[in-house]
């Protein structure tokens, strides 16, 4: 992987994993008591997105006031700092630190029915996202494909990759490869680890769900493979149990067989998600410009708009 690196990139790369492997391995407290607060202060300080999150959380909160909105985006910023010393904490992270990490409630019961199949697995931007591919350490019989974006950063590309390896049954796969990828390896006992709320390319034929009080796009490709291949999918419904500390159920989303209308899995799991954050609203990504398409972008881009869904 390094190879692809130029010495310079090779020496930033390497000195900052020296640094955060160093931070990694501080007391927990420190990490969590003191490194976060830091953080927190200078997202805050910089006003990192403030206008997209405070955005997100108007329109999809509208009956909070000013305040309350101010004090969701300031705990939105702590968890956005969490998030960033809960990825320093894997670097370098033992097996032991891994695994307490995650507390997966029903793995015995996912295992049973999964182990040696071909399943997808889908999450979202909530909690730590980086947290969900530990779960290749519960089922070391099947392969767990990791789907992501590409940064534009070659250093932190090569930084995430290795930070994402924790366990060697993981494969790592740009989401541009990723049906290539598994229709390569397809009955193997393949996972597709999937992060489906992120704002989708607009085409013309995209539909359109009420989600968060608005009318939202989703990345649809899990549905496709799963139609197509007849692949079960289950949603890690995650909760925070303390700093770092997570319990994820995975939920049986689709059971690969069922016969659903178009849209309905999809649906399902905007459904899945919405309920999701509406238990801890601040532990969600409103960073991200996710509503920044539209149906009247839509419209104006393609001459029409697909019915929107209000269920």
């Amino acid at each position: 992987m390094d190879m692809t690196l130029k010495w310079y990139q090779k020496v930033c790369l390497e000195s900052l994993w020296a640094c955060l492997f160093l931070l990694s391995h501080t007391p927990r407290f420190f990490r969590y008591h003191m490194l976060k607060p830091f953080i927190t202060s200078i997202l805050i300080l910089v006003g990192y997105r403030k206008k997209v999150i405070t955005r997100n959380l108007g329109k999809s909160f509208p009956e909070k006031n000013n305040a309350e909105i101010k004090t969701l985006r300031r705990r939105n910023y702590q968890f956005l700092a969490e998030v960033i010393v809960d990825t320093i904490s894997l670097v370098g992270a033992s097996e032991e630190r891994k695994q307490r990490a995650v507390n997966w409630i029903n793995a015995q019961e996912i295992r049973e029915n999964t182990d040696g199949k071909d399943w997808i697995a889908m999450g979202g931007h909530y909690g730590c996202w980086e947290y969900l591919p530990l779960w290749s350490m519960m089922q070391p019989s099947n392969t767990f494909m990791s789907v992501y974006h590409p940064l534009k950063s070659t250093v932190f590309e090569h930084f995430y990759q290795r930070i994402r390896k924790v366990s060697e049954n993981i494969v790592q796969i740009p989401m541009r490869n990723a049906i290539p990828h598994y229709l390569r390896n397809r009955n193997k006992g393949m996972i597709l680890g999937l992060l489906s709320d992120q704002s989708p390319q607009l085409r013309e034929d995209t539909h359109w769900f009420k989600f968060m009080n608005q009318d939202t796009a989703f990345i649809d490709g899990a549905e496709n493979i799963a139609l197509k291949y007849k692949l079960p999918i289950y949603f890690a419904h995650t909760t925070k149990i303390a700093p770092g500390r997570y319990e994820v159920r995975l939920n049986q989303l689709y059971d690969g067989r069922e016969a659903v209308a178009p849209h309905e899995i999809t649906g399902r799991y905007a459904r899945m998600l919405e309920s999701m954050i509406k238990e801890c609203p601040e532990l969600w990504m409103w960073s991200h410009n996710r509503w920044k398409h539209t149906p009247e972008k839509q419209t104006r881009l393609f001459g029409k708009s697909t019915l929107t869904d209000t269920d």
